[in-house]
């Protein structure tokens, strides 16, 4: 829970900067790079957590995997190697993220479903969840043929599961 807390710091501070810069979409872009960049490339994560490698070095060295950045932006990333918090990239993002969302008014919603959606099926099921929280839907779908049939939407910290395989876990709890 430390770790979410501490990211929740960072991304409001670096989300602030951005919105006084007018850069949230490019800062958020670089920060997701930066996040994929460490959770698939273990070399690249051996080095930027190495604690022999001198701060300098991964500050130089990051300066020239983001050669294409202008000089603000790059401020932000040597910060979270001066302050120790490349490892928190993941929280740092999503954070960042729900404070855009909160901003704009939006929500992300995650559908799990055993199957592709159609075009129509996501347009429906956006317009119904957005006329439910009064928000602006960003849907990501999920396949997991687990769940039999049906669907499961998360929404923040709600679940509603509308899957077989949780009907059926309720008839058998029930007897």
């Amino acid at each position: 829970m430390h770790e979410a807390v501490v990211a929740k710091r960072y991304a409001e501070a670096i989300y602030k900067v951005a919105k006084e810069k007018n850069k949230v979409k490019e800062i958020y872009d670089i920060l997701n790079s930066l996040m994929e960049l460490y959770t698939d490339d273990s070399d690249f994560r051996n080095f930027v957590l190495h604690p022999l490698i001198e701060k300098n070095e991964k500050k130089n060295f990051l300066g020239k995997v983001f050669n294409d950045i202008d000089e603000e932006s790059l401020e932000i990333i040597d910060y979270l190697v001066d302050k120790n918090r490349i490892e928190l990239i993941r929280y740092i993002v999503s954070e960042y993220l729900k404070l855009y969302y909160l901003e704009n008014n939006q929500v992300e919603v995650t559908g799990i479903f055993t199957k592709e959606l159609s075009s129509d099926q996501v347009d429906r099921l956006k317009e119904k969840l957005e006329k439910k929280v009064g928000k602006k839907v960003i849907l990501k779908i999920e396949i997991d043929k687990n769940i039999i049939g049906g669907g499961v939407i998360k929404m923040g910290d709600q679940i509603i599961d509308g899957s077989i395989k949780r009907q059926i876990e309720n008839i058998k709890n029930s007897f």
